[in-house]
């Protein structure tokens, strides 16, 4: 499996935000205006500071079927164990969200002073990791606007 990156997603939100359409290497999704987008090793970055969200594309081995939602968990979790130990953190929560219609596993990652957002979108042969380092409203943001392009 890939490569997992570091982020989080904590703090206040800013409801009046102005927000850019990134769309890069087949990802399309929503970052604040002011952040600067790079794309490097197969990423999609937007980045302010420390702040940043980030998509990722990976292969999947086997093509993925909305049946085998449940079954993936397992697995999803295994990894995010793994990056949270590596990191010195705990996973602090797991939920399902919506991304491009589709149900998604989503894990929040707690490291010393951030919460760390980790987004799966599972679809056909394409694993789409979403990562958000960044205030609760820009991780809403991303997991709300993300399609493939």
């Amino acid at each position: 499996m890939a490569v997992l990156i570091l982020a989080g997603c904590g703090g206040s939100g800013q409801s009046n935000r102005r927000w850019q359409t990134v769309t890069r290497q087949g990802v399309h999704f929503r970052a604040p205006a002011d952040w600067t987008v790079t794309v490097a090793n197969g990423r999609t970055t937007a980045k302010d500071g420390a702040s940043f969200v980030q998509v990722a594309t990976f292969p999947l081995v086997h093509p993925y079927t909305a049946s085998l939602f449940a079954r993936v968990e397992s697995e999803l979790a295994i990894r995010m164990a793994e990056v949270a130990k590596r990191d010195g953190g705990t996973v602090r929560g797991h939920r399902v969200v919506v991304v491009d219609g589709d149900k998604s596993h989503s894990y929040d990652v707690a490291l010393r002073d951030r919460t760390d957002r980790y987004t799966f979108l599972l679809r056909g042969k394409r694993e789409f990791l979403l990562v958000c380092s960044a205030d609760a409203t820009v991780c809403d943001e991303l997991a709300a606007s993300f399609s493939p392009a």
